[in-house]
């Protein structure tokens, strides 16, 4: 009885040991569990972060977009205004009569610059032919120069010109004024479109990293559940072992005492004897007869 006892008692200290290694891995892997679960939460948020801020830029880039389009409608018609203001300003301009004044030789002389300065880029020339041509090159520049000057002063003269010429410079500032416009919010837009793609990137790359966190977060909570499982198995067996060893050890107690008892009995019974035929006891004797009831 003894050696079972003591199997008992060596296979309890085993299981206890278990049990606390179950205990220790449980929660360790649990405290992975939840460093990654922290981790991912902290990454998910930055992902919700990531995902507002992207939804309005491109929301802005949309608002601009628009604006850009309608900027440039109005530009267009500026500048459809304005291809009509020249066309007229053209044509008054030609219909001018300009005292002292030929057009066609304007013209001419305009066509006759354009001859030489063709003929100098293409033609090689000796020095002398190059200086010929150089100083009819200025002398017609000179002229030209000289024409326009007086027949612009001339129509400076005319109302209907000068109106028409306030109206064109009008037009071209405001076309010119949308254009700057336009040009600043398309370089917005742009940035705009930068910034949407890197966050989206960033986002992509973010919100991987969480689920391969959730992932491990799975992981080592999968493993410590079982982990947990394993420790109930193994205590639910330490728990069985320890009633078995508790029921052999009140068997072994009830058996000593029956075997006690039964000494006493025995003893006792020889003690009577004596006592019946007139031995004398002594007061040890008189007890045990006492406890074992014949007395």
């Amino acid at each position: 009885m003894s050696d079972l006892l003591e199997d008992f008692e060596q296979k309890r200290q085993v299981l206890r040991q278990i049990v606390e290694e179950h205990i220790r891995k449980r929660d360790d892997l649990s405290a992975e569990s939840h460093k990654y679960a922290e981790e991912r939460d902290n990454l998910n948020s930055e992902v919700r972060e990531l995902r507002d801020e992207i939804k309005k830029k491109i929301a802005r880039k949309g608002e601009l977009i628009d604006h850009v389009q309608k900027l440039r409608a109005e530009k267009e018609e500026h500048y459809k205004v304005l291809s009509e203001l020249r066309k007229e300003l053209r044509k008054i301009k030609d219909e001018t009569n300009l005292e002292g004044m030929d057009r066609r030789t304007l013209r001419f002389k305009e066509r006759e610059l354009q001859r030489l300065e063709t003929r100098q880029q293409t033609n090689i020339l000796d020095k002398k032919d190059e200086m010929k041509l150089v100083a009819e090159i200025r002398k017609l520049t000179m002229d030209i120069k000289k024409m326009k000057t007086i027949m612009d002063k001339e129509l400076e003269g005319n109302q209907s010109i000068r109106e028409l010429t306030l109206k064109v410079n009008a037009e071209r500032k405001a076309g010119e004024t949308f254009k700057k416009e336009i040009e600043k919010i398309s370089k917005e837009i742009t940035q705009l479109s930068e910034e949407i793609n890197s966050g989206l990137q960033t986002l992509d790359e973010t919100r991987k990293k969480a689920d391969d966190l959730h992932e491990l977060f799975v992981k080592y909570s999968q493993e410590s559940t079982k982990e947990h499982e394993m420790f109930i198995q193994t205590k639910n067996e330490l728990r069985e072992l320890e009633k078995e060893a508790t029921t052999v050890k009140t068997k072994n107690k009830a058996t000593k005492k029956k075997e006690k008892e039964g000494e006493l009995q025995k003893k006792a019974t020889t003690l009577f004897e004596k006592f019946k035929n007139g031995e004398q006891l002594t007061t040890e004797d008189l007890l045990i007869l006492q406890k074992a009831g014949f007395l």
